[in-house]
């Protein structure tokens, strides 16, 4: 119970996807909630004016996001051995994760 209770934290802890615009002018990298790890823009996001790219840099982190939940809901689900949920489900909260160790563990909260 222990070691899986690291494991999914350390999933947790080290997850992130990157993920370039399809015109290749910004690249995110986005953690856990959307957090933005890295922003990068090539010469192309000249190109755009002040909101086209600032709606070009929302897209891509909302696309990177995706890619992350999608990628770490498997990642959970290879850990708990859990594969009855959806692959694009939404990803548990630290409270029904910790509800969920406990239920394992047989420990009430």
């Amino acid at each position: 119970m222990a070691e899986r209770a690291r494991r999914i934290r350390e999933a947790v802890t080290v997850a992130s996807a990157e993920l370039t615009s399809e015109d290749h002018a910004v690249t995110v990298v986005v953690g856990p909630g959307g957090a933005v790890r890295d922003l990068q823009f090539t010469s192309r996001a000249a190109r755009y004016t002040g909101a086209e790219l600032g709606a070009l840099v929302v897209r891509t982190i909302r696309e990177a996001t995706g890619l992350l939940q999608r990628d770490l809901a498997e990642t959970l689900a290879e850990i708990t051995g859990r594969r009855d949920a959806a692959p694009f489900a939404p990803l548990p909260t630290p409270a029904q994760l910790r509800a969920e160790l406990d239920r394992d563990a047989g420990t009430p909260r």
